[in-house]
């Protein structure tokens, strides 16, 4: 019960600052329309919710329950924290250039290395300090830090927004630059390990996300503030469940809790309900405290996706994790990015069509 009401409260913070998100969504609105670039690549560029901080916040926790880390100096130290950069920062590119097929791509580069700036200074080390805490004090990091890893990372890629092209952004530019090449430097001499799968599945998650970026923008999100408003609280809190659960279940599969060919226990469904219970209380409680200033139109539609959202994306974390464990695959590694990325483009599609039979959008 304990870990029930964290979850929950946690779901309900993260969704409160989503709203938020969204409405600085909404205020950018004008910057959106002149650079739609910046619109198409957000959901790509915070798949750093998924490949870089998800991924990262799941591994540690396995890191940790494994005994194969015992702090949060040894979390920073393990390699997986300089895979992250360079394939971070190479997905990030490669995301840059799949909005050059939509629009002109120099908007989406200066986001681009501004806000992966400010993420890098403050995201990994949070992820490491908030793993190793939530691990001490007993509660269940799988179902805690990927929620709050997700929510910073999205007020980061918010913020930035404003300060793109701002001489303020310059230093952030040169930090992701050189966070690269050092993390490049120390990395290009390892062995090969992870990086395979990993390059896979963080370039196959840049690709949906920056598919799901091209929804909202062929649908005129950039000037329509009631899908802003409501686009990052169903993506986020969606993309937070997803990853909660997938993470859960690669946890589970390590330690022998879930059959990877039967994975349809006790366990695994009573989780599934957990965290839909939560969201929809997440999503629920935040739009109705928001929709004093903001009306019922963002209220409905978050909603209404949802619910939906939670009935289909457990059955692709559920497919996708005990595939990759089967293959011998690192789930932490391959289904964090591939359900974030999914749940974006799906979130996208289902935010579209349900806005589109309510009408009203």
């Amino acid at each position: 019960m304990r870990d029930f009401l964290v979850e929950t409260l946690n779901m309900i913070f993260q969704g409160l600052v989503e709203m938020f998100v969204g409405y600085l969504w909404s205020l950018a609105s004008p910057i959106l329309q002149r650079h739609p670039s910046i619109l198409v690549v957000i959901p790509g560029l915070a798949e750093d919710r998924g490949s870089v901080y998800g991924s990262l916040a799941a591994k540690f926790s396995t890191m940790l329950h494994l005994g194969e880390a015992h702090s949060f100096k040894d979390l920073l130290k393990d390699k997986i924290v300089k895979l992250s950069i360079v394939y971070g920062f190479l997905s990030g590119l490669f995301v840059v250039i799949l909005s050059s097929l939509v629009s002109s791509p120099f908007g989406a580069l200066i986001y681009f290395l501004v806000s992966r700036g400010i993420s890098l200074t403050i995201l990994i080390p949070l992820t490491a300090f908030l793993t190793v805490v939530s691990f001490r004090k007993g509660l269940n990091v799988d179902l805690t830090v990927v929620s709050l890893v997700t929510v910073a990372a999205d007020l980061i890629s918010a913020f930035s927004i404003f300060i793109t092209f701002n001489i303020v952004g310059i230093p952030f530019v040169i930090i992701t630059i050189v966070l690269f090449a050092i993390a490049l430097k120390e990395f290009k001499v390892k062995k090969k390990g992870r990086k395979g799968e990993y390059a896979v599945s963080v370039l196959m998650a840049s690709t949906i996300s920056t598919m799901a970026g091209m929804v909202l923008a062929e649908s005129g999100a950039a000037s329509n503030k009631t899908l802003l408003v409501a686009a990052p609280l169903v993506m986020a809190l969606n993309g937070s469940a997803s990853m909660n659960f997938a993470s859960w279940i690669g946890t589970a599969l390590a330690l022998g809790e879930v059959d990877p060919k039967r994975p349809f226990n006790t366990a695994l469904l009573k989780t599934w309900l957990r965290v839909a219970v939560e969201s929809l209380i997440g999503v629920g409680v935040s739009t109705v405290l928001f929709s004093v200033g903001l009306g019922i139109k963002p209220m409905v539609l978050a909603l209404i996706s949802t619910l939906l959202l939670r009935i289909l994306m457990p059955l692709i974390s559920i497919a996708i994790s005990c595939i990759s464990f089967l293959r011998g695959w690192d789930p932490d590694l391959i289904t964090i990015p591939l359900t974030s990325s999914l749940n974006d483009f799906i979130s996208t599609t289902t935010l579209t069509l349900v806005a589109s039979l309510l009408s009203w959008v």
